[in-house]
């Protein structure tokens, strides 16, 4: 009897050890994945002062995900801790057809996908702005890494890894777009569709790989311009609430958005059928 369970117990270790390394394979599949989009010239130059440049860049977002020098998005037990890189450190490193294909595509220098980037709002980004952003990047000066370590997947992470479970954004942009040249006068429309549309829908809650977020249609209708004004330049909820990523999102680069930029916005999302 002893002996049968002894071979029992072995064959359960040895079923374990080829489930995990399967599961480490398959996630390290997954990872090295690589996408067919070729780094197309861009020759766009932008015009723009160096504080515009930078302003328009800080409202699309970069700065929220990224920080000064590298930030921890996602930190969970057995999940993984996920880190947007230092953009001071990696930005010499590409080119800017290579910069565009990573924020419009969501593909990085090696042709593996970014993950949480979100290149399928960043798609919709025109031209101008692209050239500002990258203006702004390039005029960064180098700073050491704010986090260490680089984004490290636990077990669970692994599983929906090998699942093809964990979405990357390079999955949802077709290879080739057509951005449009110029940044529109009003943003309304714009700004969801570049910005606020990775975390929320407009008409029901979004759950993304973090948080639930709130609707916005309704959302902007409840708020008076002046609390509106008040959550995108301080992230702060109607009450002084915090709320959390969108108090830090707004923090860093909403709050750049100028006040007629905020009006527009509002009135899109509120009016919007």
């Amino acid at each position: 009897m002893i002996r049968i369970v002894k071979i029992i117990l072995a064959a359960v270790v040895a079923i374990c050890l080829i489930a995990v390394a399967g599961v480490y394979a398959l996630s390290e599949i997954r990872l090295s994945r690589t996408y067919d989009v070729a780094a197309a010239d861009f020759s766009v130059k932008t015009t723009l002062p160096a504080e515009e440049a930078e302003r328009r860049a800080r409202t699309l977002m970069c700065g929220g995900c990224h920080h000064d020098a590298g930030n921890v998005l996602i930190d969970e037990p057995g999940v993984g801790r996920i880190v947007a890189p230092n953009m001071t450190r990696f930005v010499p490193m590409y080119s800017d057809a290579e910069l565009v294909r990573l924020i419009r595509h969501g593909v990085k220098k090696d042709g593996t996908g970014a993950f949480i980037m979100p290149a399928s709002n960043f798609a919709n980004i025109t031209d101008d702005d692209m050239a500002a952003i990258i203006a702004w990047m390039r005029s960064l000066k180098q700073l050491p890494d704010a986090v260490a370590g680089t984004t490290q997947w636990g077990p669970l992470g692994r599983i929906g890894l090998a699942l093809d479970k964990i979405p990357f954004e390079a999955d949802l942009v077709p290879a080739v777009i057509t951005p449009a040249a110029t940044r529109p006068a009003d943003i309304g429309e714009y700004a969801f569709k570049t910005g606020c549309g990775h975390c929320h829908n407009l008409d029901t809650a979004k759950q993304s790989e973090a948080f639930l977020a709130p609707a916005l249609k309704p959302l902007a209708q409840s708020y008076s311009a002046a609390d509106f004004k008040t959550l995108l330049r301080t992230g702060k909820g109607v009450g002084g609430r915090d709320l959390g990523v969108m108090t830090e999102v707004s923090q860093w680069d909403f709050s750049h958005f100028t006040d007629v930029e905020i009006e527009q916005i509002q009135t899109y999302l509120a009016r919007r059928p």
